[in-house]
This record gives structure tokens, C-alpha cells and sequence, in this order.
């Protein structure tokens, strides 16, 4: 190879260090099974061996995604609640978080209660310790949430109704098989400090999860917190969901999963491998060069 191809290919791979990679987790990176496959965890370790940098932003909260991702050692901050909190796993470190006002987070609570869906209420001291809050803990569901939070070091208040709640409200979030919870964007659309995400439950047939957290939070700013504090030139985002469209209308590339939701493909930059067929990791494979 001549001196000149050996400094476009050594170009190349510099190129890629001031690249940042960042994937949503359910229905991304997460194959359909809720977990990362052991060949996207090889991709992953190959960027890793590469020195590319990468990290999540996901709609879980930081224990969810410890639980998903039990043997990753993250080298950057990650986004979680889709952007209202940025948080180093590795660390447990907050370097933002935007909670929602006390007032929405309570009228929020009691449109849904009289809809006859029950949620749950995460919450963060000023110590940044993470609560969460219920109605009374009354199925065996609920009673395997609340004793999985308890594992985690998450302490569960419940109360008699929604009248009052701790001042910072993370967000509130229900699992239900009650379709009204895909009304609720429509029924909280006078709060503007409020945002709602709400769809088909991808790991339980007939459910659905509804998400609803402060509207100055999104995916799109915490990736761009985290491209500032890294320095890097460039943003490459991969997702499925609604909720990953901020990141995608500020990402320099972005790619959208198989499966994903055909809004989300239309202002993607190319259509990748469904998460059930390790898109995400062929992809990458491909993109810089090393095998599965």
C-alpha cells in the first residue's frame, strides 16, 4: 500500500474518535427478549477496542438500565427518562436533571386515576436519591415492582391518593391494558410544561406504557450535553420510537430500526436491521470494519 493510502485509511479511523454513537435501548439496542444480544455486546466491545466513543439515551430510568445492561462499564454519561436526567451509571453521578412542576405532576396524576390508571410517581431528592410513589401497592405486580425498587436502594412511599407528591417529580409512568392511556397526549395538551409518550407494550401482547415527564427534557438536548462535554464533531443516533425524534432532528446521521416507526424512518438517514436480527450490530460491523 503507498504512503498516500496509508494516511487516508489512518484518516479514516481519526475521523471516527470525534464520532459519538448513541443508541436508544428498547427495540434498539435491546433485541425482543429485553436483552442485548451477545453479539451486539460483541459490537459494542469492538467500538470500545476501536476507542469510538458511544453511550444510551432511553426512556428508563437508571436502574431499569442497569438491570438491562448488567456487564457494561459506560465510558460517557448516559440520558435517561428520555433526557431529563443525565447520569453516569459507572458513577452514579447526576449532571442534570429537569423535574416536573409539582402542580402538573399532580393534576397529571388525578386525570389519570380518574381514567382508572394507576401510576407510578419517580422522584428525586436534593441529594439525588430516587424515590418512587403509588396508591397503595394492591396486585402482585405491584408487588413485584415495589420489592425489585426496594432491591435496587429505591425507597416506595405509598399514599392514599395523588392530592400531594414530593416537590421533584422525575416522571410518571404506568404499564396498564387500559387503551386510554393513548388518549392522554390529547387530554394534557394545556399543560405546556408536559411531555407525553405513550404506545403498545413491544414485550407484553395487549399492554401499554405510557410515559410522561417535564417537556424541557428530551433525548435531542441531553445528547447534545453530552457532545459538548466530550468534544466531539459529530452525533450518530440509532432508535425506534417517537421519542427518539429530538435526537434524530439533531444528529448529523441517524438510523432507524427495522421495525421501528415509519415516522421516525422518514427523517432517518437510512433504514438499519430490525433488533430482533442484531441490526444494530451488523450495522456497525460494517461501518467500521471488524467482524462478528
Amino acid at each position: 500500500m503507498s504512503s498516500h493510502h496509508c494516511l487516508a485509511a489512518k484518516d479514516k479511523r481519526t475521523a471516527h474518535l470525534n464520532e459519538l454513537l448513541v443508541f436508544d435501548l428498547d427495540g434498539t439496542l435491546l433485541n425482543e427478549h429485553e436483552q442485548l444480544s451477545p453479539v451486539t455486546q460483541k459490537a459494542l466491545d469492538q467500538l470500545d477496542r476501536l476507542g469510538i466513543n458511544w453511550t444510551v439515551a432511553t426512556g428508563r430510568m437508571p436502574h431499569g438500565a442497569r438491570e438491562a445492561l448488567p456487564n457494561l462499564v459506560f465510558k460517557h454519561p448516559q440520558a435517561y427518562k428520555n433526557g431529563v436526567l443525565l447520569w453516569d451509571l459507572n458513577e452514579d453521578t447526576v449532571f442534570s436533571k429537569i423535574p416536573m412542576s409539582q402542580q402538573d405532576a399532580i393534576e397529571v396524576c388525578q386525570r389519570l386515576y380518574a381514567k382508572d390508571i394507576k401510576p407510578w410517581v419517580n422522584t428525586i431528592d436534593h441529594e439525588d436519591n430516587i424515590g418512587a410513589v403509588i396508591t397503595g401497592i394492591t396486585s402482585d405486580k405491584e408487588k413485584q415492582w415495589s420489592d425489585y425498587l426496594s432491591s435496587q436502594g429505591i425507597r416506595v412511599q405509598q399514599q392514599s391518593d395523588y392530592s400531594t407528591l414530593p416537590e421533584h417529580v422525575l416522571n410518571i409512568f404506568a404499564a396498564t391494558n387500559n387503551p386510554a392511556v393513548l388518549d392522554m397526549s390529547e387530554e394534557l395538551a394545556h399543560l405546556d410544561g408536559v411531555a407525553v409518550f405513550a404506545g403498545p407494550d413491544m414485550y407484553h401482547a395487549g399492554g401499554y406504557w405510557l410515559d410522561i415527564h417535564h417537556s424541557s427534557g428530551t433525548k435531542g438536548d441531553a445528547v447534545q450535553l453530552i457532545k459538548k462535554q466530550l468534544g466531539a464533531d459529530k452525533t450518530i443516533c440509532f432508535g425506534d420510537s417517537d421519542n427518539d425524534i429530538s435526537m434524530f432532528e439533531l444528529a448529523d446521521e441517524c438510523y432507524a430500526m427495522g421495525q421501528g416507526l415509519d415516522e421516525l424512518k422518514a427523517i432517518a438517514t437510512a433504514t438499519i436491521g430490525s433488533n430482533s436480527e442484531d441490526g444494530i450490530a451488523h450495522f456497525l460491523a460494517q461501518r467500521y470494519g471488524f467482524d462478528l
